[in-house]
């Protein structure tokens, strides 16, 4: 088996939005399965831990201002410092709004609401989550201010740029926006009931809960999802295809599978102790953004190292035509690739833990601050 150059990074892209089904074998399904729950979870953990520290500003103003700031300062970093951590072509003509972007949009958004109130969050949370679904089959004119707008909101889409680059709305803002939302509503209950072992039994209920509601609307179709969930003679591609929602832009199916398992987790995960993991987990956590930009260039660079191990030349990079850059063909075998993947995470670790030395002796220095 080989893995090709488009899933590289951890697996985390496919040729199709949902994974094509047959036309995926079930090995790649699956590790792009748990690759899924990658940037939900981000986004909820983003929300989640905003209310958590919330208390450490003096005014609701002081904030809201600070939620601004940071989502602007993460939507720079995405056209920069993240874009050419995929590329290694600052002048690549495609620029991707990915997750951090629609991070950043979320922290806005969450300041701006958080002026008007928590009950103005919670609504436009579920409006967002739960209705953003209703809007799927709506479509503009190529080119139009309102097709630039819908492209950014809700539906992915590539959009022309002055100087011919380009904009690839991977992930619309709406339903993250919507999710950062609600999590920090939780965040705020969270608080407020001091994370007691009642909280966490009700959010192990929500989590089950929002799996059975997952089960109703993709098992029969109802609603949530662009995708359609099939019966076949497989047992293992029927499977397959009810565990294949949407992720570009994420589907309130695709939302209520990969946050309801992630909210059973944080149940489970609730009883270790406070001291568990602290060389490992606990400074991931602690260095969030600066492991997942380390992660980022560690496998880009890696990869491109490893051409001549593969047989290829340095000359046969194609920078300019593809994001990566890697040559047609370049891939390694599935075991080969889990292997790639265990050095990097364990290469993320010893820099972030070098990182987060530096940034505990520096902690009012801007880059400590928002990385």
């Amino acid at each position: 088996m080989v893995i090709d150059h488009g899933m590289y990074y951890c697996l985390n892209y496919s040729v199709t939005d949902p994974m094509t089904i047959p036309g995926t074998d079930a090995l790649t399904f699956f590790t792009r399965f748990i690759s899924h729950f990658c940037a939900p979870l981000f986004v909820f953990l983003a929300g989640l831990s905003a209310a958590i520290t919330e208390h450490k500003y003096t005014s609701t103003q002081a904030f809201s201002k600070s939620l601004i700031i940071r989502g602007l300062v993460l939507i720079l970093f995405e056209f920069t410092i993240v874009s050419w951590s995929w590329s290694f072509n600052p002048l690549f003509p495609m620029l991707y709004a990915q997750v951090i972007w629609a991070i950043g949009w979320g922290f806005i958004i969450l300041g701006l609401l958080r002026l008007i109130g928590l009950y103005a969050i919670f609504a436009m949370g579920l409006i967002l989550v739960f209705g953003h679904n209703l809007f799927d089959a709506v479509n503009f004119e190529p080119n139009t201010i309102a097709n630039t707008i819908w492209s950014i909101l809700h539906q992915k889409n590539v959009l022309e740029l002055p100087f011919n680059f380009k904009i690839r709305t991977t992930y619309p803002v709406a339903p993250i926006v919507g999710l950062m939302a609600l999590a920090y509503c939780a965040g705020v209950y969270y608080k407020a009931k001091q994370y007691s072992n009642r909280v966490m039994d009700y959010g192990l209920i929500l989590g089950v809960s929002c799996l059975v509601l997952y089960t109703l609307l993709r098992g029969f179709n109802l609603y949530g999802d662009a995708s359609i969930f099939t019966i076949s003679d497989s047992y293992l591609l029927t499977i397959m295809s009810f565990l294949n929602p949407t992720k570009y832009p994420l589907s309130l199916q695709f939302m209520l599978l990969t946050v309801g398992i992630g909210l059973i987790m944080l149940k489970l995960l609730s009883k270790l102790k406070s001291d568990f993991s602290p060389k490992f987990l606990q400074v991931l956590g602690k260095t969030s953004m600066f492991s997942y930009l380390a992660h980022l260039y560690l496998l880009h660079a890696i990869s491109w190292l490893l051409l001549p191990v593969l047989g290829f030349s340095f000359s046969d990079m194609t920078y300019g035509e593809t994001l990566v850059g890697l040559p047609t063909g370049y891939g390694m075998s599935y075991v080969a690739t889990l292997l790639f993947i265990a050095v990097v995470i364990g290469l993320t670790a010893v820099l972030a833990n070098y990182y987060l030395a530096w940034k505990q002796k520096n902690k009012h220095s801007l880059i400590a601050k928002y990385i």
